[in-house]
């Protein structure tokens, strides 16, 4: 299941290039996670500057990233870069630390104690 990204302009009218760009960049970083339920990228321009805004959510995930830069494709690099940081500081915090049972993680004690020397 393919979480579908939403790309947007606000106050400009996007190329489809850009939209085509955003949306394969993110793709790649959502992925087939399924605990993601939205993404969205909205961009914008300030004068001179770039700004591109990245939104993921999804069950217990809320990612936001904003980036500014001089060229549009480089403030879409730098926000979907640091929503990437954000969800997989996630995911990692939400793997499963219990892989050993409790039969093999008593052995390994009993294997570390017999080769100390307490004395």
């Amino acid at each position: 299941m393919s979480v579908a990204v939403t790309v947007s302009g606000r106050h400009l009218e996007l190329t489809d290039a850009m939209k085509k760009y955003a949306e394969e960049k993110l793709s790649a970083v959502v992925g087939d996670r399924h605990k993601i339920t939205r993404a969205e990228v909205v961009v914008s321009r300030e004068k001179t500057r770039s700004k591109a805004e990245v939104i993921v959510t999804g069950k217990k995930l809320d990612a936001e990233a904003i980036c500014e830069a001089y060229d549009m494709y480089e403030a879409i690099d730098g926000a979907v870069a640091k929503v990437d940081r954000q969800i997989e500081r996630y995911f990692d915090k939400k793997q499963d630390h219990h892989k050993t049972s409790h039969g093999e993680m008593s052995a390994m004690i009993e294997e570390t104690a017999v080769g100390d020397d307490w004395e």
